[in-house]
């Protein structure tokens, strides 16, 4: 007798493998069978005629590190279809989190994980696990340590070399969050403090994954101009250690890199390739991003952290130079100014209520509306808030997304950031079934067995998630049931908050978290790890 019988439909088992019609069979959280046919009985039976079955889908790039920790985590992820979420990206993890660096780390993070809502306080890697196994889940959660929190635990957001105490110290507590569960080792080169660092840094402090099998996700250190120079960086990174690579967020900034910069960077991850180096890529299905706003300014310019920068942002003197480095093509640092343009600059998220108004406005009309330039506007806002801004930024193509697509070695992601307030992005709330929508649906960018496969499979063979991503006898029944033609996806830049639809059922280890596109409130997820 099984606990679960997925009776008549046509299973996608997220191999790549055509679709087939068949039954899927559930036995205490593991799948126990998948046959054309299964007779035996079960103490649940569910008709899944004229619909599709395919594993849970994964996101191996979001930053809920510490929104897990509130109630509706997981209403926004549940409703498309997710059933795991890797957090701590971009460098940006919450942990390590020493109680005398708690404030500096915390200002600095914020635009992206939010305000840090946790039960208890946490400084390392197992405390933090440890609270997240006490807090009931809705669905699966797996953390990489970012390597921009470890250096910021040692040293703060001061620039330079690590001194050989700080180097012993960051790569402790690099062995000991892997050793303590991280699935691996994010990096946000673009960011401070990780900017500082050059290849040969890198291969010092990161020394514990080497040889290990431990992957290195990155965020690279440009994505416009100096994009193929970046990926080089993190190859030669990447064969110093003997490790794993996965570039997140894979992606061309600006117009006039966008076709010929894709074609360019994708040949040289083949190259990598085939010279035995294990590399892949991610990518979001939207032309606009999403991170802190003072990540428009140069690198330098945010050493010694929110409080720091704020002084730098009100000095006049300042503000001139920046209006002058503003103008100049990106070179030494990623210019999103000079790329994109103010007018692409969206703020979503202010604290201060008298900045409110100005929400979902670009830099270019909140400086119109305030009669000020743009350089003078965004500084004057940044230190207002003293930093605690996020913007959605408008920056690459629909068809460098399409080529990302189609790459074989790329899987989907939403880079979903939780900032306190505001409004977020829509790729929170919509962008796996937009996916399916927008490219299986209405353009056949992907086949449906392609798109599922990068949801799936794909993302668990980069972490390394045992048992996740297949419909395979063995595996965590962790299942979509849903109508390709029902699935709507109607979050946008304007109106992000709008709940995904159209999924039947989202089975986590077994357990129905979604009934008929509502949330049952099952809380069957557990902690995943290396």
């Amino acid at each position: 007798m099984y606990d679960l019988l997925i009776r008549g439909g046509t299973v996608v088992d997220g191999s790549g493998d055509s679709a087939v019609p068949a039954d899927v069979a559930i036995l205490d959280g593991k799948i126990a069978a998948v046959a054309p046919r299964i007779e035996s009985g079960a103490a649940r039976v569910i008709d899944a005629a004229g619909r599709l079955v395919t594993p849970g889908f994964i996101d191996i790039h979001r930053h809920a590190d510490v929104r897990l920790f509130s109630p509706d985590f997981g209403e926004a992820e549940l409703h498309q279809g997710l059933t795991t979420v890797v957090n701590g990206n971009c460098g940006l993890s919450a942990v390590p989190c020493p109680a005398a660096r708690r404030d500096e780390i915390h200002a600095f993070l914020q635009p992206v994980i939010g305000d840090v809502n946790a039960p208890a306080p946490f400084e390392t890697f197992a405390e933090y696990l440890a609270l997240v196994r006490q807090t009931p889940l809705p669905l699966n959660v797996g953390m990489l340590v970012g390597n921009g929190t470890v250096r910021a635990a040692v040293r703060g957001y001061a620039p330079g070399v690590l001194t050989p105490g700080e180097l012993a110290a960051a790569r402790g507590l690099l062995e000991d969050a892997l050793a303590n569960g991280a699935l691996g080792v994010s990096m946000g080169i673009v960011y401070a403090p990780e900017y500082c660092y050059d290849a040969d840094g890198f291969a010092q402090v990161l020394a514990p994954v080497r040889g290990a099998g431990v992957p290195l996700v990155t965020h690279v250190r440009g994505e416009g101009d100096t994009f193929h120079q970046s990926l080089d960086e993190v190859i030669d990174v990447a064969r110093r250690l003997g490790a794993p690579l996965h570039v997140s967020h894979f992606k061309c900034i600006g117009r006039r890199n966008w076709g010929h910069g894709m074609t360019r960077a994708l040949e040289i991850l083949d190259e990598a390739r085939e010279s035995g180096l294990r590399v892949d890529c991610d990518v979001y299905p939207y032309t606009a991003g999403s991170t802190q706003l003072l990540q428009i300014l140069p690198p330098w310019f945010l050493d010694g952290g929110a409080p720091a920068i704020t002084r730098r942002l009100r000095d006049p003197a300042k503000v001139d130079e920046l209006r002058g480095i503003f103008a100049e093509p990106s070179g030494r640092f990623e210019n999103l100014v000079n790329l994109i343009g103010w007018e692409n600059i969206r703020c979503t998220t202010f604290t201060r209520p008298e900045n409110q108004a100005y929400t979902g406005m670009s830099v270019a009309e909140i400086a119109a509306a305030r009669g000020e330039d743009p350089c003078a506007c965004a500084c004057r806002l940044l230190a207002e808030e003293e930093c605690r801004i996020s913007m959605v930024d408008f920056i690459t193509s629909e068809e460098d997304i399409r080529a990302v697509l189609r790459y074989p070695y790329s899987n989907v992601i939403s880079d979903a950031v939780y900032p306190s307030g505001g409004t977020p992005h829509p790729r929170l709330y919509a962008a796996f079934p937009k996916v399916l929508i927008d490219y299986v649906r209405r353009e056949p960018v992907l086949t449906l067995e392609q798109a599922v496969h990068k949801m799936t499979a794909r993302p668990a063979s980069v972490l390394g998630l045992r048992g996740k991503g297949l419909l395979r006898k063995g595996y965590d029944a962790d299942i979509n049931v849903f109508e390709l033609g029902r699935l709507a996806a109607d979050a946008s830049y304007e109106n992000p908050s709008v709940f995904a639809s159209g999924f039947d059922y989202v089975f986590v280890g077994g357990a129905a978290a979604v009934e008929h596109d509502r949330i049952t409130g099952v809380r069957a997820g557990r902690v995943v790890t290396r």
